[in-house]
């Protein structure tokens, strides 16, 4: 039975002798993992940030007064829906505040209702009849798309008269209205 004794002595001595080591091994790797991550092994830096805040300008178009674009007479049969009878939409843009940079950034839009023939065109009282909105090149500006620019230079806007394909148009009378529309971008 001595044997035995000796043999669990040897064996508990060993089992401590393990636990003692794996105790300090467990405690050097916490003591290594606290001291890269001081302050002294990390890289900082400052970050400043710095902006204005700009209030957009106020804009008025036309001085607040209604815009007319006056058709006179037309011949129907000449009625091309291109260049016969195409009419100057006058208007202008007056900003006050600060129109600099990207307060300067503007947008247009004639917005209306459609007729039911026709794409982006403008309704009028006359069922064949409607009107297409143009920007200077002659590409059309659809009813209620926008147009961007710059404060001053505001686009220039035509109107131009386009009957229903295959309409005989009475001569009549018409109007129509749009609402237009300036928004900072």
């Amino acid at each position: 039975m001595g044997n035995a004794w000796r043999k669990a002595g040897e064996s508990l001595r060993l089992f401590c002798a393990l636990a003692a080591t794996m105790t300090v091994t467990s405690a050097l790797t916490l003591l290594a993992v606290l001291l890269m991550s001081q302050t002294g092994w990390a890289a900082t830096a400052i970050v400043t940030v710095k902006g204005v805040v700009v209030a957009k300008p106020k804009c008025e178009v036309n001085g607040g007064q209604d815009i007319f674009v006056n058709f006179n007479e037309l011949i129907t049969t000449k009625i091309d829906g291109e260049k016969y009878g195409k009419r100057p939409i006058p208007y202008g843009v007056n900003c006050s505040g600060n129109t600099s940079g990207a307060a300067g950034l503007l947008k247009v839009s004639l917005q209306g209702v459609g007729p039911d023939f026709g794409d982006g065109l403008l309704r009028t009282s006359n069922n064949d009849l409607a009107i297409k909105l143009l920007q200077e090149n002659g590409q059309q500006l659809r009813l209620n798309g926008w147009i961007n620019f710059t404060y001053p230079i505001v686009p220039a806007l035509y109107a131009v008269p386009v009957k229903r394909s295959g309409a005989t148009l009475k001569g009549m009378g018409f109007s129509s209205s749009a609402t237009l529309v300036v928004e900072v971008q």
